[in-house]
């Protein structure tokens, strides 16, 4: 019997990066206030399916955010704008001289890496959304997000360009007009109505591009389910 328990033992396969990285995805939802949108009760479905090459800088990256998130999340002045000067500051990133002078205290940012996924996202933007914690780490934007496509493709297009370094800080006014972006598959299928404001290109401390930083204002948002409850509730009315 203890043979056998022993042999079990010897079996069990070790992978850090995933026990990192569930750590801090609860780690992360504890530090959450009520009513955040934002999901966390997955068990990082989304990270298994990552290729196992990308899975230990998505397991740093979160333990790094979550590090980060516990040390400035109670200050309950800090805007979004601060948020992210912060974050850049810890970990000693860097974006175009022009990019803070360009936007103020009611913006809202994400950050994405060259392979698409989220390393940031500023605290407005956790209010509307519902997919889990483990999805937007773990799944490219354009996964995560429904857009007209000729705005998915101008995105791509402008992200591509600020990566391999043709384009840098970018004005998206009269570029990418003010657009519907639909959760695919969050938990409530939230609508967001969002004006694009700015790209910027994020670099590491010696120099090498590593992410997007996405500005944008967000206008509205509310659950695509509750106009389809509305509905079928016009719909029985109706019939009565």
């Amino acid at each position: 019997m203890l043979e056998n328990v022993m042999n079990e033992n010897l079996n069990v396969v070790v992978d850090p990066a995933k026990d990192l990285y569930r750590k801090s995805l609860m780690e992360f939802h504890s530090l959450l206030e009520r009513p955040r949108s934002l999901k966390g009760n997955y068990p990082g479905f989304a990270f298994d399916r990552l290729p196992k090459e990308l899975q230990g800088p998505c397991a740093d990256m979160l333990a790094e955010w979550v590090e980060f998130f516990e040390m400035h999340v109670a200050d309950a002045r800090i805007s979004d704008k601060q948020f992210l000067w912060r974050f850049m500051s810890r970990f000693r990133f860097k974006t175009h001289p022009d990019f803070f002078a360009s936007v103020d205290d009611d913006t809202s940012f994400e950050v994405y890496n060259i392979e698409g996924h989220q390393t940031f996202r500023s605290i407005s933007l956790m209010d509307c959304c519902s997919y889990s914690l483990d999805e937007l780490v773990s799944i490219p934007w354009f996964e995560l997000f429904r857009r007209d496509q000729s705005i998915t493709d101008k995105y791509l297009s402008y992200q591509n360009k600020l990566i391999d370094g043709t384009l840098e800080h970018t004005n998206l006014d009269g570029i990418i007009e003010t657009h519907k972006v639909h959760e695919i598959f969050g938990f409530d299928k939230l609508v967001l109505t969002m004006k694009p404001l700015y790209l910027s290109p994020m670099y590491d401390m010696d120099g090498n591009m590593v992410g997007v930083i996405s500005a944008v204002k967000i206008l509205d948002h509310h659950s695509s389910l509750d106009e389809t409850h509305e509905r079928i509730r016009t719909e029985m009315s109706a019939v009565k």
